[in-house]
């Protein structure tokens, strides 16, 4: 009997895979590793982190995702719905990794764990779907500044 299999995680790649894998050979990439600037990485990104975690603005959110409710919500909401919604409109099964608000908590907090807010996304179509989101609220911000 075979591994079961699934497709390559890489963005739009059809290439079916055994299921211990993440990336088929043409998408598999090993970056070799440079202690000294892993070292620096680590401090810039904890000096993030710290601005973050302490910020007026971003602490509501973070506060918001570690808290008791988000976490059972979320868990219950990927049993239930364990498909990417975005893959499936396009007839892709593949795994979902996130639950997803619809309407981002930046432009809506009243809707943080509103069960019609939210979807099931893979890593990749979060990605691509924040990055929209982002532009978006940048676009209006430099809009209002006009």
């Amino acid at each position: 009997m075979s591994k079961p299999r699934h497709l390559c995680n890489h963005p739009g790649c059809m290439t079916l895979i055994p299921y211990d894998r993440t990336y088929c050979a043409k998408h598999k990439y090993k970056k070799p590793i440079d202690y000294a600037d892993q070292k620096e990485r680590h401090l810039v990104n904890k000096a993030i982190y710290h601005k973050r975690i302490n910020s007026e603005h971003e602490s509501k959110y973070i506060r918001f995702y570690k808290s008791k409710e988000w976490r059972k919500l979320s868990h219950h909401w990927l049993m239930m719905h364990p498909l990417c919604e975005s893959c499936k409109r396009r007839g892709i099964m593949r795994k979902g990794d996130v639950v997803d608000h619809i309407i981002e908590l930046r432009d809506d907090f009243s809707k943080r764990l509103d069960k019609n807010n939210l979807q099931t996304l893979c890593y990749s179509c979060h990605n691509k779907k924040t990055k929209i989101e982002k532009a978006k609220r940048e676009k209006r911000k430099s809009q209002k500044l006009f």
